[in-house]
């Protein structure tokens, strides 16, 4: 399979993965768990992941980050370094669109803005916080595998070179 491809693959599993990681995340932070309003956080988060990652050449920049760290990007460190990248992309994005949207619904009652605005930015910064983290978890966890799997079903088919 081209690296094309599998970047196209990596983009829609990282996206998934992504999404319902951190959707599952901010929907219980949230307090006010459904499946409703989980699937609509997932939902959402997932078409924004879907967009950074066709969008944002999150790899290239990965990489990039550790060329100037002189760090091999397969290496462990490098994939240390390369999920920073990715958190700092997909994370804030995905985190403010995601409290802004809840809270939004879950204060339409509220007339006064300011008051929304108000919950809004309590809710923010400790959503920040922990979805960076549990992001860049699951994003040092879960890349390589979804890579080493990609890549293990598209050996070479010529068994010469294959050996």
């Amino acid at each position: 399979m081209e690296m094309r491809k599998i970047g196209m693959l990596m983009t829609i599993l990282m996206g998934i993965t992504m999404s319902l990681i951190l959707s599952l995340v901010g929907t219980a932070l949230g307090g006010h768990f459904t499946l409703v309003s989980w699937l609509m956080s997932f939902g959402i988060s997932l078409v924004i992941s879907l967009l950074i990652g066709f969008i944002v050449p999150i790899k290239k920049l990965g990489d990039n980050f550790c060329e100037k760290r002189k760090t091999n990007p397969h290496s462990f460190k490098g994939t240390l370094l390369s999920a920073i990248i990715s958190d700092l992309i997909y994370t804030p994005i995905i985190t403010i669109i995601m409290v802004v949207a809840m809270v939004l619904m879950a204060t339409r009652e509220i007339p006064d803005m300011a008051v929304r605005m108000n919950i809004m930015g309590h809710a923010l910064i400790p959503s920040l916080i922990v979805c960076f983290i549990v992001g860049y978890f699951v994003i040092v966890l879960v890349q390589p595998l979804f890579l080493k799997m990609l890549m293990g079903k598209n050996k070479p088919e010529n068994p010469e070179k294959a050996d």
